[in-house]
């Protein structure tokens, strides 16, 4: 009786709330954010910019009581003409009591701290609060959390406190007739006057596998979110209703519904999946405070309608030696833009708002065509296709928007491998693409231009007892060309062409010492090009070389690494004469050292770090650049 009263309510309950999803932040009250005990720490210096990160996990649990912390700090600081400092601080600590088996109490603490030394709109924010809630556990499958607290939140000055209350429901593999159920719930709101922040969060998925070859997975998913911000009133505003600040609230409501149908064979030799899926976004901007004779575009509102349609069909045929996929996906999107709350504005005012929020308004479609396989000539040979083709419509309905476009893209790839012996392998792969873009109005059809790309790439790796070696070669070439240069000078079809070259090699001297060495050398040419002729004339080459060889010595979990990195660009130009000229260059080159520990998989720290001296052209300067992580679980 009680588990068909528990079925009924269970129907009655989410029978209302089908279109659903978990949200990022969804549970916040569960012990799983705790879990996984660990302090890790990183620093990184690279060139101008220092990055500083931190996080420490820990809980402490018996049969009754269970307590959790959780901290997250980054720091990014920016050396260049000014000095850029951005933190941000997280903070989280639950502690949680079992009175039984199905009743739960804890309190919750939150943190959150952001600054930003730059003039933004929103440049500096904190946000603390804790809450009482209670856990009852109706069943192994099914929480209900109801909680409540007090809120403190500072923003641009403005220090605002209320109250935060909510409720959470989490159902978990919930097994009722045929399907497996999984769902969640989130109703919170946060008083905190004048301000109000709410989250409305649903989500339903419900799985059935029936007859062992078919399983259907349907998704549903609602949210809505509010949030409001401050940001700086302007003179007339902040005269008129006497306040420092203005608001705003940004409102997101969110629907989508997809379902999923898997097929698979019993032998696992054909595979079917089909999915469907459409979604609704509308988002909403208000402002508290506005004065109807200003004409800026504060004054006003907007909102965002947007629709999106996908459809997905795929079949996989796998045997022993033949392995081929096919896909075909369609998707279309639509977004409606439109101010709203305009107020007393005079109407000529009124009219220009419309055109410029519908001068936004646009819908798109998207087909895609995919094709790979896998054909195992013997035991050695592998030959490895793919195919990729993709249509692109976008459309702008404003007669004052000239972005509607076409967009083919077509890629083909082939690939060989042959396995020589136990010591080597050779692969050759061959690559080719192209793109057409084709702007519809004569405002923009200057932008048309077809690019053709195609590479060719082969290389090798070698295997023995004391070498190892990974070295490839690769040619490729770039043409762009221009529907319409004849009649626009600005834009030129060019071709760009390289070499790349690369190695990567390890050589074992002793049983713990190894010599390490990494390089690659890059030479590249731009230049005009005519496709009717297929003629080039360079304007540009760049040569570019990167060495790092280094002396490593493993001991245990221990990993030590010095060596030396040199890397060089040099730029040419071309004169009248078409004779290459050097035009700029760039050295860097000085001491590089790395360590590593690693202990029984609990404990590890990473060091790696190189110093500088660095020439360009006639200029003298050094950096030293640090990478420093540790991350310890406990």
């Amino acid at each position: 009786m009680k588990k068909i009263l528990l079925n009924i309510a269970f129907i009655f309950i989410f029978s209302n709330i089908i279109n659903a999803q978990i949200s990022s932040d969804s549970l916040d009250l569960y012990k799983v954010h705790f879990e996984n005990k660990s302090l890790n720490t990183s620093f990184i210096k690279d060139l101008n910019t220092s990055n500083f990160n931190a996080g420490f996990k820990y809980n402490i649990q018996n049969e009754k009581l269970f307590i959790g912390l959780s901290e997250t700090f980054f720091s990014t600081v920016v050396n260049s003409i000014s000095k850029n400092i951005k933190d941000e601080h997280y903070l989280s600590a639950l502690g949680e009591y079992d009175l039984n088996n199905s009743l739960k109490i804890g309190l919750q603490f939150k943190n959150d701290i952001y600054s930003d030394d730059r003039k933004l709109a929103i440049n500096n924010a904190a946000r603390v609060y804790s809450s009482f809630y209670g856990k009852w556990v109706i069943s192994n499958e099914i929480k209900l959390t109801p909680y409540a607290g007090f809120a403190v939140n500072k923003q641009i000055g403005e220090y605002d406190k209320g109250y935060i209350y909510g409720s959470e429901i989490l159902v978990d593999k919930y097994k009722f007739e045929d399907f497996t159920i999984n769902s969640f719930l989130r109703f919170q709101n946060e008083d905190i006057s004048p301000r109000k922040n709410t989250i409305r969060n649903v989500t339903l998925n419900l799985n059935n596998k029936f007859e062992q070859q078919f399983q259907n997975n349907i998704n549903a998913h609602f949210s809505e979110v509010r949030k409001d911000f401050y940001f700086e009133a302007d003179s007339m505003t902040s005269s008129l209703f006497n306040v420092q600040n203005n608001i705003q609230s940004r409102s997101e409501v969110n629907y989508h519904l997809y379902d999923n149908i898997n097929y698979s064979s019993g032998d696992n030799k054909i595979d079917l999946n089909f999915l469907g899926k459409v979604g609704w976004r509308k988002i909403d901007r208000n402002t508290r405070y506005r004065v109807p004779s200003l004409t800026n575009s504060t004054n006003y509102d907007s909102q965002i309608e947007e629709f999106k349609i996908n459809f997905d069909a795929s079949a996989r045929y796998k045997t022993d030696r033949l392995y081929t996929m096919f896909k075909l996906s369609f998707a279309e999107l639509e977004e409606k833009y439109r101010p709203k709350n305009l107020g007393d504005l005079n109407q000529i005012f009124v009219e220009q708002r419309k055109d410029n929020e519908a001068e936004k308004n646009n819908s798109a479609q998207l087909i895609t065509l995919s094709l790979n396989g896998a054909y195992n000539l013997s035991g050695k040979d592998v030959l490895t296709a793919s195919f990729y083709h993709r249509k692109m419509t976008y459309d702008t309905p404003s007669e004052t928007n000239y972005d509607d476009r076409d967009e083919l893209l077509s890629i083909v790839r082939i690939n060989y491998d042959h396995k020589f012996s136990k010591f080597f392998n050779l692969f050759v792969n061959l690559e080719g693409s192209i793109n057409h873009i084709v702007y519809i109005f004569s405002e923009r059809s200057s932008n048309n231009n077809i690019r053709r790309l195609i590479k060719l790439s082969s290389g090798g790796t070698y295997r023995s007892t004391k070498l190892t070696s990974t070295n490839s070669a690769e040619v490729s070439a770039n043409y762009t060309v221009y529907d319409f240069e004849d009649i626009n000078p600005n834009y030129k079809s060019f071709s760009f062409r390289q070499l790349t070259l690369k190695d990567s090699s390890r050589f074992r001297l002793t049983q713990k010492t190894a010599l390490t060495f990494y390089g690659s050398a890059k030479f590249s040419e731009q230049g005009d090009f005519a496709w009717g002729q297929f003629k080039n004339k360079p304007v540009r080459y760049l040569t570019e070389l990167l060495l790092e060889p280094r002396l490593v010595y493993n001991f245990r979990a221990l990993t030590l690494g010095v060596g030396f990195r040199y890397f060089g660009l040099t730029t040419y130009g071309y004169n009248k004469n078409n004779v290459k000229q050097k035009a700029s260059e760039y050295k860097s080159r000085g001491p590089v050292s790395n360590i590593r520990y690693r202990l029984n998989s609990k404990l590890e720290v990473y060091f790696n770090g190189w110093y500088s001296f660095i020439s360009t052209d006639n200029r003298e300067r050094e950096s030293a650049n640090l990478t420093l992580r540790m991350n310890w679980f406990l």
